[in-house]
């Protein structure tokens, strides 16, 4: 990781995140440079929920990287790093009226996602006298048994109607259409009592021909309104879930250009992507250090390290990647790895590891994305984060301590 990991765990203690920003910056590149190859009007929005740690946004902003944000929370944030309205994608189920005027005040994309929303940025349209340019998020029918929530439904018709009160009221002008493709899907159906989150299964990276197929409902729509209303779009907003970089990414540039340069029949639309997972997973890694050996029933090993599903929540759909940094120690056996919390589900991964005590130290590779964000003070504060950037780092989040808590609370 080109940093001196012994020295930092001795100066900052253990755990300890750590962030690239080389690969951070490479990922930006290959991921622009990939799309760009084959469609001309490519805009990359980092999608915020992923990883929002500013050091982090920092770094991909000042690579050209618009934000995409779901709330007004992230939104702020994204106007505090300095990013212009005109570079905020602005997502999400629940925007406040007054986040929503800040939105249309900076002229930043809105997707509006239901009814409620079209109201709200009507009244404001009245009461800013002007016609307010919006975005409109459709769920589309792929076929899979999905728990997509989002948007206007477009095989019913619903995506059509809220297009058709825009063009009539002269309000609200559509310039965008969004879809994002959901990362779960449901295994059996939800019966009465049933505990959803157990039969939801992520899956991610989704197939490619996902992508395709729904591209080619948004442009046979696209030209439909067209032709209903002369509606000529200023983007398509594809969203996020693609795999990261490397030979696979090239089968979703295809799945998400070709359909839409063979079978607009307009001008061609910016196409924006909303990548999170992608651009930060391998950027960011954990090193948690051993703190105890359990002999468990059946000869399996336990391994007991410093960080758990507190820091690591994505552990509960998937298990973590691990290496062990000790040198000669022989061939790997299966252990499982335990986190330091007192709940049986606090499991990081089941591995091949070789012979470890404690002491030892391990790096939780490939942990960028929807790890820090997610992670709580779950009986362990969290710890700090550093910026690995040519062989310097720094400090950009400490690690929390117990007079924190005086700031939110009273004694």
């Amino acid at each position: 990781m080109d940093i001196d990991i012994e020295n930092a765990i001795r100066e900052y203690g253990s755990p300890l995140f750590v962030i690239l920003a080389n690969t951070l910056r490479e990922n930006v590149r290959l991921f622009r440079e990939e799309f760009s190859s084959v469609y001309p009007k490519i805009e990359i929005a980092y999608s915020y929920k992923a990883n929002s740690l500013l050091g982090l946004l920092r770094v991909l902003h000042k690579e050209g990287v618009w934000a995409e944000v779901a709330s007004g929370f992230e939104y702020e944030i994204a106007r505090l790093l300095g990013v212009p309205g005109g570079k905020i994608v602005f997502n999400g189920p629940y925007k406040r009226r007054e986040e929503l005027f800040r939105a249309v005040e900076d002229r930043a994309l809105i997707n509006v996602d239901h009814w409620k929303e079209i109201e709200l940025l009507e009244e404001i349209s009245s009461q800013a006298g002007r016609v307010i340019d919006i975005g409109v998020r459709v769920r589309i029918n792929l076929g899979i048994n999905s728990v997509d929530r989002f948007g206007f439904d477009l095989e019913s018709g619903e995506a059509e109607s809220v297009i058709t009160r825009c063009v009539e009221r002269k309000m609200l002008n559509v310039v965008g259409l969004h879809v994002h493709l959901t990362s779960y899907i449901l295994e059996g159906d939800i019966s009465k009592g049933s505990i959803t989150a157990r039969k939801i299964r992520l899956i991610w990276p989704k197939d490619h021909n996902l992508y395709r197929n729904a591209l080619i409902k948004v442009v046979e729509f696209s030209n439909r309104l067209k032709e209903r209303f002369g509606i000529t779009l200023d983007y398509l907003d594809i969203g996020g879930g693609f795999p990261g970089i490397g030979e696979k990414l090239r089968d979703y540039v295809l799945a998400v250009s070709e359909p839409v340069l063979k079978g607009l029949r307009e001008k061609l639309p910016t196409v924006i992507l909303e990548p999170g997972r992608a651009l930060v997973k391998n950027a960011m890694h954990l090193v948690a250090t051993v703190v105890g050996i359990k002999q468990l029933g059946g000869g399996r090993i336990g391994v007991v390290v410093d960080a758990g599903i507190n820091l690591l929540p994505t552990s509960l759909w998937s298990g973590q990647e691990v290496e062990a940094l000790v040198e000669n120690r022989g061939g790997g056996y299966e252990v499982i790895l335990y986190g330091p919390l007192c709940l049986q589900t606090d499991i990081v991964a089941v591995t091949q590891l070789p012979e470890l005590k404690a002491g030892d130290m391990l790096i939780v590779k490939n942990v960028g994305a929807y790890n820090f964000s997610q992670s709580t003070q779950f009986i362990f504060p969290r710890p700090a984060v550093l910026l690995v950037d040519d062989g310097k780092f720094e400090v950009i989040r400490r690690a929390e301590t117990l007079e924190d808590l005086l700031v939110f609370e009273k004694l």
